[in-house]
């Protein structure tokens, strides 16, 4: 009897051994799976991005994880896959920031450490964009990311598979975040040199942000005064809802011309920017004045300096994506040094409406604006 109690007893034993031992494997694979501590490299996850609701002006989206001293954000690189758009996780601890978003783009920027590299994972971005990250700001859900001119440093990007490739590792590292449902890229504020980079279409930039006041300017330019391809875009803020962007004309090797500037003015209103004017030093208008009414023939008068003296003169009206040339003609100032002109120009009255009239000097090269003074005008009733 005592002997069957005995072996009863370590029966009982051992099946208490083993159960605990079973609790304590299962507590320790569900730590795991619920993603208790850092992956490794190897750790990943193909991208699955939902846009998230809007955010406002400089709101920065929430981390995935956070410390008392750290936060962790997810990274996405390319792995073995040839489809452009298969990007896979990895995740990257920095210490703590209320902008998780910026240091994801920042650690993104910097490229796969060798670790990753090893395990497989490839990028564009590398030690050598490490840093290019000027500023993001998220506006209403869109996140404008602005760099510093990359085209340089990895020029392969341009072809299809790598434009497609860039974009899709910007997007997914941006897109984890609730708050990013769209983005816009730039370099040095400038949307239309990154997407021209990637032979893309720019998408249409709206907001109070630098990158969408570069983007206004470049669209009235177009637009109005027929300057589609100015270099060197330059933009800075002049009072509390005023900016100021500097456009320049491109020399024979596409270089901007710094001394044949002109500076489009913006006024922010509470979703977007508005052009008020542009001016260059070389072409001074007096008359029309900003805003005046104006009737046909319109009487202008300033001082000019300009190859052969020349200022082309067209009087404009409509909305800025459908202007129409309502009349033109040319003044003379001077070719050596600045000198005064003086002219008129008929045009058909447009009533009750706003527009422009554009000073131009256009180049010798080939006839593109060069450069060039806007004043706007209200039409009044035509005195012919």
């Amino acid at each position: 009897m005592f002997v069957l109690t005995r072996r009863r007893w370590a029966v009982v034993s051992l099946a208490v051994v083993l159960a605990a031992a079973l609790v304590t494997g299962a507590v320790w694979l569900f730590a795991v799976r619920d993603g208790g501590g850092t992956s490794s490299p190897t750790d990943h996850a193909t991208t699955s991005v939902t846009p998230g609701p809007s955010s406002t002006l400089g709101g920065e989206p929430t981390p995935t994880s956070t410390t008392a001293t750290t936060t962790t954000v997810r990274v996405y690189f390319h792995r073995g896959s040839a489809d452009a758009d298969q990007v896979e996780a990895v995740t990257r601890t920095v210490p703590r920031t209320a902008m998780p978003a910026t240091a994801a783009l920042g650690q993104l920027l910097a490229g796969p450490t060798e670790a990753e590299r090893a395990a497989g994972y490839t990028s564009f971005f590398s030690a050598r964009t490490a840093g290019t990250l000027h500023r993001l700001t998220v506006e209403n859900g869109v996140a404008y990311a602005d760099f510093a001119d990359l085209r340089q440093i990895i020029p392969n990007a341009s072809s299809s598979y790598g434009s497609a490739a860039l974009l899709a590792e910007l997007n997914a590292t941006l897109r984890q975040f609730s708050t990013v449902r769209s983005t816009i890229y730039s370099f040095d504020n400038d949307a239309v040199a990154f997407y021209s980079w990637l032979q893309l279409v720019t998408p249409r930039v709206e907001g109070t942000n630098a990158v969408a006041g570069v983007y206004a300017a470049r669209q009235f330019l177009a637009d109005v005064a027929g300057m589609t391809d100015p270099a060197g875009t330059a933009f800075r803020v002049v009072g509390a809802d005023n900016a100021e962007v500097d456009v320049y004309p491109r020399s024979e090797n596409g270089a901007p011309v710094k001394a044949a500037v002109t500076t489009v003015s913006l006024r922010r209103g509470t979703a977007s920017w508005s052009v008020t004017g542009a001016a260059t030093a070389t072409i001074v208008v007096d008359e029309p004045a900003r805003a005046a009414t104006v009737v046909s023939p319109l009487r202008v008068r300033g001082r000019a300096l300009a190859f052969e003296g020349t200022v082309a003169v067209q009087v404009l009206g409509g909305p800025e994506a459908a202007v129409k040339r309502l009349g033109e003609g040319f003044v003379t100032g001077g070719g050596d040094v600045s000198r005064p002109f003086e002219g008129s120009v008929s045009f058909s009255p447009r009533p009750s409406e706003r527009g422009w009239v554009v000073f131009a000097e256009r180049s010798a090269r080939d006839g593109s604006v060069w450069r060039l003074t806007a004043v706007p005008v209200l039409f009044g009733p035509s005195s012919q």
